[in-house]
């Protein structure tokens, strides 16, 4: 039996999954939107001005941007490593789904962060960016294994998806001890990002 109705089958299921995705970022961006403040949650008397709102309300706001930046980089992310594929299957958009779910996660704790310990909100952020991550690059791992990468895909656009899949997730495992530090050392072990690159690099 011919592999094509299976083939034309998997290369419909990576539209689905393009389909998807890109509705669960723009559901993403609908929810951060409802972290705004309304007027009526603010606790000033007489006229409320925009931006004595946004003022009082700082942390939503810093949220907000947060979340933006998180979800534009990380739908980025996700085009890029899907525009190297012709076709999915089971496995890879079991990997793809739950990279969305764990970003959705990561999105959760930057909305209630200012609300709970701050050493847990760093923690779980971190825990956060390590699922994401690492199911990314379970995900392009199980894609070139298989055969699911296009064949004119030249060998730099492989080693750079290779590199931002995989340095991620172990820069995020770097931050999470310090987590625990405090919020200006769990910041600059995000430095780490860059001597995990260079190890990568020379890897491969």
């Amino acid at each position: 039996m011919s592999d094509k109705p299976r083939l034309d089958s998997d290369e419909r299921t990576l539209f689905r999954l393009f389909t998807f995705i890109d509705s669960v970022y723009a559901l993403g961006i609908v929810l951060i939107i409802f972290w705004l403040p309304l007027p009526e949650e603010s606790k000033s008397e007489g006229g409320i001005w925009l931006f004595s709102l946004f003022a009082e309300f700082s942390e939503n706001i810093i949220g907000v941007i947060i979340g933006v930046v998180f979800i534009v980089l990380y739908w980025l992310r996700s085009n890029q490593l899907l525009n190297h594929l012709v076709r999915t299957n089971g496995p890879h958009v079991f990997f793809s789904v739950a990279q969305v779910f764990f970003i959705l996660g990561l999105l959760y704790i930057i909305r209630v962060g200012p609300e709970i310990e701050p050493a847990s909100a760093r923690a779980g952020e971190s825990f956060m960016l390590i699922m994401t991550g690492l199911f990314g690059a379970l995900g392009w791992r199980y894609a070139s294994k298989n055969d699911l990468v296009c064949e004119d895909a030249t060998k730099e656009q492989r080693d750079s998806a290779y590199m931002e899949a995989y340095t991620e997730p172990l820069t995020a495992l770097v931050t999470l001890p310090f987590a625990f530090v405090g919020g200006l050392a769990w910041n600059l072990a995000f430095l780490a990002y860059f001597p995990i690159a260079a190890f990568l690099r020379k890897r491969r």
